[in-house]
């Protein structure tokens, strides 16, 4: 309770509700990193009556890297509809002499083994997209994981560490601050947080890994629910979404609305996950 996933989820299904004239209870399932509350979904009867918040990290990244995972997505889940994605921020340090990525690719290749990147957690996405930033300019940057965004944070800042990827909602008062330097976006659209920054693809940057999004929260039921239920709740979600108050709240947690289609999202998890496998094992997990 209280994360953004719960929050996002209290606007939705607020709005969800009175359209489909009945309640939408949120019930939060917390543990495992998301695992818990799927495979409720997952065990669930196929009526429509019980369906679920997903993030990317609880049906793609988990399920590649532990065995143990409870639920097979493709058998055991339906896609509704993607909410909104989380798109990641390249930053550096104040103190780092670049204004724009192609600029910070040229640094860090000047300096090779000198300089430093953090991420929250190893085979996290601030992990292994500086790593293939870093690998591509054959700049030997020295990763460095960290418990927690605060820490990470504060090093940067600091100047320990030149280089790292933060949500938009968590970067931008050091940015407002003049403390950190906003060099690009993931995804392949700019976000209305900052209209001014421009994405990396934008940039030249080609890697699938800087041309998705690293994180997004989207609605899935049971498998073999029916056809017309989950049509109607993929339309309710992604109508809801685009209601312009809903939108702007929406934004002001630092995510980028969405409200796809089921077949659209059904889409992105059959294009991201194979991506997905490829830089965890590149960044020596051991992936199924």
């Amino acid at each position: 309770p209280g994360g953004v996933t719960d929050l996002l989820m209290r606007l939705l299904a607020r709005h969800v509700g009175d359209r489909i004239a009945q309640p939408v209870v949120i019930d939060n399932r917390a543990g495992a990193g998301g695992v818990v509350g799927i495979n409720a979904v997952a065990k669930a009867p196929p009526d429509g009556y019980t369906i679920g918040a997903a993030a990317s990290s609880a049906i793609i990244a988990t399920p590649i890297v532990n065995s143990q995972v409870p639920f097979d997505v493709v058998n055991d889940l339906a896609f509704v509809s993607l909410c909104a994605t989380v798109p990641m921020v390249l930053v550096v340090s104040a103190s780092t002499p670049v204004n724009s990525a192609p600029e910070l690719l040229k640094y860090i290749r000047a300096n090779r083994g000198k300089l430093s990147y953090g991420s929250t957690a190893v085979g996290h996405y601030g992990h292994v997209a500086a790593m293939e930033m870093s690998d591509s300019q054959d700049a030997a940057m020295v990763h460095s994981p960290y418990k927690g965004e605060t820490p990470l944070l504060q090093d940067l800042i600091s100047g320990q560490i030149q280089v790292a990827f933060f949500a938009p909602g968590t970067i931008k008062p050091l940015a407002d601050a003049g403390k950190a330097t906003l060099l690009g976006v993931s995804g392949t659209k700019r976000l209305k947080l900052f209209p001014n920054v421009p994405t990396l693809a934008e940039q030249g940057f080609e890697a699938p890994v800087f041309r998705m999004n690293p994180g997004w929260l989207g609605i899935v039921a049971p498998a073999r629910t029916p056809t017309s239920v989950l049509q109607r709740l993929s339309t309710e979600f992604a109508a809801v979404t685009r209601i312009p108050e809903v939108n702007e709240k929406i934004v002001a947690l630092g995510l980028d609305p969405i409200g796809s289609t089921a077949e659209s999202f059904a889409g992105t998890y059959q294009s991201e996950r194979p991506v997905w496998r490829t830089l965890l094992a590149k960044a020596g997990l051991e992936v199924k």
